[in-house]
């Protein structure tokens, strides 16, 4: 897959950043830089999708709301 050519959001080279913020703006810089179907598949690896598109049980909005959450 070809990725796209963008100019960071945040630059991660800016002077005055800590390296923690460095790394935080590295990593979104990648995220930027990917097709929707390389964000697809780092969506499912992280556990969000399924490998066919739908959400998984802990993203999906048809469980019992949470006991420390108020309900809508």
């Amino acid at each position: 897959m070809k990725r796209r050519k963008f100019k960071p959001t945040l630059d991660p080279e800016a002077p005055g950043l800590d390296e923690m913020t460095r790394r935080r703006r590295r990593a979104l810089a990648e995220l930027e830089a990917m097709t929707a179907a390389e964000l697809f598949q780092v969506a499912v690896r992280a556990g969000i999708y399924t490998k066919d598109g739908k959400l998984t049980k802990h993203y999906r909005n048809d469980a019992e709301p949470s006991a420390t959450r108020p309900s809508d």
